[in-house]
């Protein structure tokens, strides 16, 4: 390190390398001012020791700058590949740790990019969602839900297999029918002026309809449906009874119209707790059980109330001491209900009025949505968290009850999902928080994540973790409902119901995905088997299979038929035949050689019978 006074000597002396130098020295001084100024700049370097390791320090600092330097470019880079982008109108690919970041500062950044490491399989819209038509278009709807009919009488009477029960914002209860026709329209549910409907809940069986709707006050209101089915000629005939005939007249064409009615049932209000303080009413559930029903509802304290159909309180139990309480709930197997707080999950028992087992916990941030995986018998419970990461337990192991992290769903947005479970997929629905900045914003898509992708592992190539990724821009959808279509009714595809933000009504589409291969079949980026054996079996053709055993067993039973020929064939020799032919043998030879031996001298050659003398037809051929 030469000081900055040796360079103003070095400029004096040396007028030829003047410019050089004055280079030199503003560059040390814009890159080391530290080391140009101070009392002890002329003395860093006094011996061979010091100097290199003045110069290793130097080169450390390089070696930082470099770094940032290079983190500059990767960020210029970025930055050119966005303005390309933007300027293109295609979305581009980043990785997705910078996505993630970038998509937390800007909305932008979600919109107009893809994560490079799960870009989804396809985007098509038009391919997979097929719109059908706009229902209750003149209301702005709060809540919307399929209320499935009964499935024989809708494929034998070839009518609507779901009605659409919406309440809108001024608390008014209309049902549609997949044909857009109107059955029931706006009929007021009674709840008091000022309050708002918060919650809204169907019957969970098809043989009792009702509507069950809680506002924010804690009041909860139950309204019976009685839907009937009749037939009426196409060209203004008379209307039938109720009983729709199955076989109609010749040559006249009659169809099926719905009459819906509803009656008030009762209501429910959340009793006050100890010191009347007030219970907010947070999560609700009707359940049957043994052919009674029962209104489940969760409260901000913690606490599971059970009551009767009629308003009686069976019992309440406090489940959980996170903040908030319980803030959701589902049908689970049998007669359990999965609850959820913000840390814990677990299954509550109506009969016991108790928790089974101990709640499920092991996560930081809080829980937003839950959906169950119809696949595994309730036993595999899917997370939603609000910092946008989705989680999967299984909460049994064997026989015995467990709470194991299985899987982790690749981070594609910063918003929660609401999750839904179709046909081998989880569908998530990105839904921002009521304290997000900035969040009408963000760009709101609908994901459809593979399952059977996830479980065979993601690898060096791009995962197919993401079957689908549609937008609806500039609509952003809040709130999704999925029905099921009947193969033998005219709903064959299946239905989901969309309610876009800042629109009136609901949006009908008919949903078209095929069900994905299992977790062994799967191409989930780089799933690699364990044995070579299980890709020759994969790869074989199950039918050349069953023919090459088929030939085996064949070549196998003709061998033993052989065998069995040759062990039979000895086991035919008789040996007490043997032993009599073999005396009567003798005793004739015997005979023949005494006389014999008389004519010829008397002289006798031997009685005995050598083993020549016995003939081959002596034995008659029985060997």
């Amino acid at each position: 390190q030469v000081p900055t006074g040796a360079f103003t000597t070095m400029l004096g002396n040396n007028d030829g390398g003047c410019s050089i130098l004055s280079r030199l020295t503003t560059m040390m001084l814009m890159l080391f001012p530290s080391y140009a100024f101070g009392a002890a700049a002329a003395d860093i370097c006094k011996d061979a020791a010091s100097c290199q390791a003045h110069m290793r320090s130097i080169s450390q600092k390089l070696d930082t700058m470099r770094d940032e330097m290079n983190s500059r470019t990767h960020t210029l880079q970025a930055l050119e590949e966005l303005r390309t982008g933007i300027l293109s109108g295609k979305r581009i690919e980043l990785p997705s740790a910078i996505r993630e970041h970038l998509e937390r500062e800007s909305p932008l950044i979600g919109e107009i990019s893809y994560d490079a490491r799960h870009r989804p399989v396809s985007t098509n819209v038009t391919r997979h969602f097929q719109h059908v038509r706009t229902i209750a278009g003149n209301s702005k709807v709060l809540h919307h839900a399929f209320l499935p009919l009964k499935r024989s009488a809708a494929a034998s009477q070839r009518m609507t297999s779901a009605l659409i029960v919406t309440v809108d914002s001024e608390m008014t209860l209309s049902l549609n029918s997949l044909d857009g026709e109107t059955v029931l329209d706006r009929l007021p549910l009674g709840h008091a002026s000022g309050s708002t409907v918060k919650f809204m809940e169907l019957s969970p069986n098809q043989e009792n309809h009702f509507v069950m709707t809680g506002d924010d006050r804690g009041e909860i209101r139950v309204h019976n449906l009685k839907i009937t089915a009749k037939a009426e000629k196409t060209e203004g005939g008379d209307v039938s009874d109720d009983e729709v005939e199955t076989k109609p007249k010749p040559n006249v064409t009659t169809k099926t119209k719905l009459y819906v009615t509803a009656n008030y049932s009762g209501s429910i209000m959340l009793p006050r707790g100890p010191g009347s303080e007030e219970r907010q009413l947070k999560a609700m559930l009707p359940i049957e059980r043994t052919g009674k029903t029962f209104f489940v509802t969760g409260d901000h304290l913690g606490g599971i109330s059970v009551f009767m159909r009629n308003g009686t309180v069976k019992g309440r139990v406090k489940v959980t001491e996170d903040p908030g309480g319980v803030i959701g709930l589902q049908r689970s197997q049998g007669q359990m209900i999965l609850f959820w707080s913000s840390h814990s999950f677990g299954f509550f028992s109506v009969s016991q009025l108790d928790v089974s087992y101990p709640p499920c916990t092991g996560w930081n941030s809080p829980l937003y949505h839950v959906s169950i995986d119809p696949s595994f018998s309730a036993s595999r419970v899917i997370l939603a968290l609000t910092d946008g990461d989705v989680l999967v337990f299984n909460t049994q192991r064997g026989k015995s009850k467990a709470c194991d992290l299985t899987l982790k769903f690749p981070h594609v947005s910063v918003m929660p999902f609401q999750l839904h479970s179709f046909r081998g997929h989880v569908m998530g629905l990105p839904t921002p928080l009521d304290n997000m900045a900035r969040k009408e914003e963000y760009m709101r898509e609908i994901f459809f994540f593979n399952l059977a992708a996830m479980e065979a592992g993601y690898g060096v190539s791009p995962s197919r973790a993401v079957s689908l990724q549609l937008s609806f821009k500039p609509r952003q959808p809040e709130h999704m409902a999925l029905h099921g279509g009947l193969a033998n009714t005219g709903d064959r595809k299946s239905q989901i119901a969309l309610r876009f933000a800042n629109s009136q009504g609901v949006e009908l589409y008919d949903l078209s995905l095929k069900t994905p291969p299992p977790p062994q079949a799967a191409g989930g980026g780089s799933g690699n088997d364990d044995s070579w054996t299980s890709n020759l079996l994969n790869w074989v053709p199950k039918v050349g299979v069953f023919g090459v055993a088929l030939v085996g067993v064949v070549i196998w039973n003709v061998r033993k038929v052989t065998s069995q020929k040759k062990f039979d064939a000895k086991d035919d020799f008789d040996d007490e035949l043997f032993r009599k032919r073999l005396m009567e043998s003798r005793e004739k030879r015997s005979a023949d050689k005494v006389g014999g031996g008389m004519g010829m001298g008397g002289e006798n050659t031997g009685a005995g019978l050598n083993a020549e003398d016995l003939r081959a037809d002596d034995l008659d051929d029985d060997n």
